[in-house]
Formats: structure tokens, C-alpha cells, sequence
């Protein structure tokens, strides 16, 4: 990977990371570092031994502090990765500053919440990036153009699911705590897949929902979100789970045959058609690079390119708000989830 900055771009960025946990000790450092925009200027957690630390293992002479308040003239952007209930004050401390933020998903825990955000960034003259990385994976995004452009012909339906046996696990152990992490699976694995149909779909007009909440965090959940297709009306459901390994994809009927996209082939996308299932398909978009696809890379350097020159945001906080404001209209109109899992075969 070239280490020059591109041709208009004279300077590195200066950002700031908030929450030095596992997502950015694993992915949203390690991705500014192999960045040619990104100067890592501060680094900041609650638990100031945390941010040390984290600047010993990777070498870092950089500064390091305990409240987002110390470093708010010290960057041009901040990526904020803490625990889903500190996003909303953290949030708005830099926003009010008038500084540009990529937030971790989901924007915030409540609707109301986010929305405040994405008009104090609009009275403030800023933006919000939120991470949403599966947008970033040219496959997503052929996907999306080939829907648009009516490749396949009608949508006549579709099915995700996402899950597996425990996973990734929060040294704050917030996600086991509804007040903090604002729900379950669907909050923390699910909305990357609801995000991804609200990219290639639009706006569901209605759903249905199950989930296995007992008063705290749900660990399953199931159902439904119908659209109002160009070609007429279509389903998709959806099943996310912490508790049984399942396929993690999105398998997608359509009028031309069967379309598959999994986070497990960031390049591709599968098709199989319609009238010869014998023949499938591997589609994939013209690549000028050989390099591996590195979506958190993709995504920091998105956001630099509009602190730097405004332009377009991949996933911006409205888009974040609508997620949240879809999953609070499932939480509210939840019903009991049979937990007939003993048949359940993959």
C-alpha cells in the first residue's frame, strides 16, 4: 500500500479515538495506522491505564487522557467506540464543538437520541459517520447498483440470518445489560444486516417481530420486513442469534434466479439462475488493486476526505437514526419468541 497522501490531500487528518476496548484496539486503530490520512492524535478512555496501554502495544508517542473534554481542540475528527449508553453525551460534547464524528453502531440506544445528534450536527455545520462497515465491501455496494439498475428483475423476496455461539464479547460486559447496550442481538450483530436492507431496500411499511427477551437482553430474535417494490410489494424475514451458529448471509429471490451475498466473500456475490439452476455465477466488481478489502480502513478514509472536502456519507447519521428508530418499533411491539431450538437444523 502506496504511503503518499493523494494528490488532493496535503496533510494527514488529526483524529481522536474515544474507547480504547476491543474494536479499536483490533480494528479502528490498527485501520488508521495503515491509513496515509490518518494521524492518530489522542487517544481517550475512561479508564486512563486503558489508553496507555493501548499506546505501548502499538508504539504510539501520542496523548492520551481520560475525558473526551481534554482533546476537543486537539483534533479534527473523533471515532467514537465506547459502551452504546455513553455514545449520546460523549456524542454531543464533540458535535456541539463543531467537530466531525464517526460513531460505532448503533448511533445511539433510543430514537429520540440520535435525532438530537443529527440536528446538533446540522446547527453545528458538522457531520456524523456512523459504522456501518458491510457498506464498505464492494460487494455490498455492486449489489446495490445491480438492484438498482433491475439486473436481476422483481424482488420477490428474501431471507437473512446471523449467528453464532457466544461471540464477540466487550471487556465492559455492557452488551449483557439492556440499559446499556439498548437491546440484545438484534442490536448488536442484527442491525449490521437491518442496515444493509435499509441500503438495498428502502424503508420496510411493516414487520413483525419475536424475540426471547425475559426483562433483560434478548439472545434471539425473528421476523419479517415487507416493502413496497418498484415491481410490487415483497417480504423479507430475518433470524439473528448469540446462541446457534447459522449461515450469515442474505439469500435473495428474484425473478432472474437466486442471489446470495455473506460477509464471508467481501468481493462477490453468488447467482443462480432462475432457468438453469445447474449454472452459477460468481458477479464481482472491476477492482484497480489487489490489496485484501479493508472496510475499516475504507471508512476512516471516508470520513477524512469530508472533514477535509465535504461531500458524501456512506452511512451518515440520519441513516443510523432510521435503523434505531426501526428497532425500537420491534422492541415495542415484540411478541414471545418459541424457543423450539432442539429441531432447528441449519
Amino acid at each position: 500500500m502506496s504511503t503518499h497522501l493523494p494528490a488532493n490531500q496535503t496533510t494527514r487528518v488529526k483524529l481522536a479515538f474515544v474507547g480504547c476496548g476491543a474494536i479499536t484496539r483490533q480494528e479502528h486503530l490498527p485501520a488508521g495506522l495503515r491509513s496515509p490520512l490518518v494521524h492518530v492524535s489522542a487517544l481517550v478512555d475512561s479508564q486512563l491505564e486503558s489508553a496507555r496501554a493501548l499506546a505501548r502495544m502499538y508504539g504510539l508517542d501520542t496523548f492520551v487522557a481520560s475525558d473526551v473534554s481534554e482533546v476537543l481542540d486537539q483534533a479534527q475528527g473523533f471515532v467514537l467506540a465506547t459502551p452504546n449508553d455513553t455514545h449520546h453525551p460523549i456524542a454531543k460534547q464533540i458535535l456541539d464543538r463543531g467537530k466531525p464524528l464517526l460513531i460505532e453502531k448503533p448511533i445511539t440506544t433510543t430514537y429520540r437520541d440520535a435525532l438530537e445528534l443529527c440536528e446538533l450536527a446540522d446547527r453545528r455545520g458538522t457531520f456524523i459517520s456512523v459504522g456501518y462497515r458491510y457498506r464498505f465491501f464492494p460487494s455490498a455496494r455492486l449489489l446495490k447498483e445491480l438492484l438498482d439498475d433491475g439486473y436481476f428483475g422483481r424482488v420477490l423476496s428474501f431471507h437473512c440470518e446471523m449467528g453464532s455461539r457466544g461471540g464477540w464479547a466487550p471487556v465492559s460486559g455492557y452488551n449483557l445489560d439492556r440499559s446499556r447496550s439498548g437491546g440484545g442481538v438484534l442490536v448488536i450483530n442484527g442491525t449490521h444486516f437491518l442496515d444493509l436492507a435499509f441500503y438495498w431496500f428502502g424503508e420496510p411499511v411493516s414487520f413483525r417481530y419475536q424475540d426471547d427477551n425475559y426483562g433483560n437482553v434478548e439472545a434471539n430474535c425473528k421476523g419479517a420486513w415487507s416493502y413496497n417494490g418498484a415491481g410490487g410489494p415483497f417480504e423479507g424475514s430475518f433470524f439473528f442469534s448469540k446462541t446457534i451458529a447459522l449461515s450469515n448471509r442474505f439469500v435473495i429471490e428474484t425473478e432472474n434466479g437466486r442471489v446470495v451475498w455473506s460477509p464471508a466473500n467481501a468481493e462477490s456475490i453468488t447467482l443462480v439462475d432462475k432457468h438453469r439452476p445447474d449454472i452459477t455465477a460468481q458477479l464481482s466488481a472491476t477492482r484497480r488493486s489487489n490489496e485484501a478489502v479493508d472496510s475499516f480502513r475504507y471508512q476512516l478514509e471516508e470520513f477524512c476526505r469530508n472533514i477535509d472536502r465535504p461531500g458524501t456519507i456512506t452511512s451518515d447519521g440520519r441513516s443510523g437514526a432510521k435503523s434505531i428508530q426501526l428497532i425500537e418499533a420491534m422492541y415495542g411491539q415484540a411478541t414471545r419468541l418459541s424457543e423450539d431450538w432442539l429441531p432447528y437444523r441449519t
